[in-house]
């Protein structure tokens, strides 16, 4: 019996002292710590209130780590959309936040612009990171009601201006970085359609006076015969966003409303693969309401890529399109989906001989080119 009881003894000290490491790595390692004033260079600091929540009323929290330079980069994350009760109960977007700090801020950029890569031109810029767990394109603020698969009546917070909103504020009133030079708005998927809806809040509310103006979309072209009911309705954005709205094409809309008021005064920048496979399942969806995809549906995106980007060029836009990336392991002529947040931001296309990265800084010195533009007329 001594001996089974010193067992357990030990036993019990071993699991304290895991527990104590564990918190220790959790506190000091994954966790960051909140935004507080004059923040240290180069360290990631999470921003959160009472105010911000997931669309499942849960913590919201974003990310900013200050730079260096004096240059900023605003970065919305992707993941899914929500339009109406199918949506919602089908859950195709992010409802909730992956738990640990670093390990959120890992997986949302996959070695992308955002990440600290050796080289990077952006690599001491100020960053302003927002996860995805509204459904709403980060630009509601409101509540949609709806009932789930087992009858249950239900609230799904479309927080995401709301979350935004409070971010930038305590951000601007902490970090000091309220004059930079430059400041590029970017993001991917629905990150790419918030950024396109909500840079000229930016530009106008937080940094009006940036010398150098960017807006970077990427995969982010969906084709729906009411987006201005969708962000008035179902999301509840700000009018002065959903008034926005007047067409079948979102992106379009919004960079056409930039261009018209700044003109040459800010980069437009717009990247897309051509036959992009989850942009061509969920225009499917839109259009057919089946959530599915094949090769005739990569035909009828392409299309689409090919029939807009004159409207792009009218609107100022520099556009960088690519292709030779499959759309995950698929074997169909499908191509990947987003480009910013993964490690090929980084490396130049053989057709192109630049990278999406190379193109953005070069934009943001006010080089802007196009490029890939005869690939949406290639047969695959």
């Amino acid at each position: 019996m001594k001996i089974m009881k010193k067992v357990f003894q030990i036993i019990g000290i071993l699991l304290l002292v895991l527990f104590g490491i564990a918190l220790l790595v959790y506190f000091f390692i994954l966790q960051y710590p909140r935004l507080k004033k004059d923040p240290a260079v180069g360290k990631w600091y999470r921003v959160a209130n009472a105010e911000m929540k997931t669309s499942e009323g849960g913590k919201y929290r974003a990310f900013f780590k200050k730079g260096s330079e004096n240059k900023v980069m605003v970065y919305f994350v992707g993941g899914g959309v929500s339009i109406n009760e199918e949506t919602v109960r089908n859950n195709t977007y992010n409802t909730k936040e992956i738990f640990l700090d670093q390990l959120a801020n890992v997986t949302m950029n996959m070695g992308g612009l955002a990440s600290e890569v050796e080289g990077s031109p952006f690599a001491d810029w100020s960053i302003i990171l927002f996860p995805y767990a509204t459904g709403d394109f980060h630009a509601g603020s409101g509540e949609f009601p709806y009932t789930d698969h087992d009858g249950r009546e239900k609230i799904l917070y479309h927080n995401g201006y709301v979350n935004y909103t409070q971010t930038m504020r305590s951000v601007m009133e902490l970090a000091g970085i309220d004059m930079p030079e430059a400041v590029v708005v970017t993001g991917y998927s629905a990150g790419g359609f918030a950024a396109a809806l909500l840079a000229d809040d930016l530009f106008c509310n937080y940094f009006p006076r940036a010398k150098s103006k960017n807006v970077l979309v990427d995969a982010s072209l969906l084709l729906h015969h009411d987006w201005h009911a969708i962000a008035a309705d179902v999301w509840h954005t700000p009018k002065a966003i959903s008034d926005l709205l007047t067409g079948d094409n979102l992106t379009l809309d919004c960079l056409r409303a930039l261009h018209r008021k700044y003109g040459d005064g800010i980069h437009l920048l717009f990247a897309s693969s051509t036959r992009d496979g989850d942009l061509a399942k969920v225009q499917n969806y839109f259009d057919t309401g089946v959530m599915d995809v094949s090769e005739k549906e990569a035909d009828i995106y392409q299309q689409i890529l090919k029939d807009t980007i004159p409207q792009f060029k009218e609107a100022g836009v520099s556009l960088f399109l690519w292709d030779g990336v499959p759309w995950y392991d698929d074997p169909r002529n499908m191509t990947a989906h987003t480009i910013v947040a993964t490690p090929a931001v980084w490396l130049p296309f053989e057709k192109q001989k630049q990278s999406v990265a190379g193109w953005l800084a070069d934009a943001v010195d006010g080089n802007l080119k196009d490029y890939g533009l005869d690939l949406v007329n290639k047969r695959y």
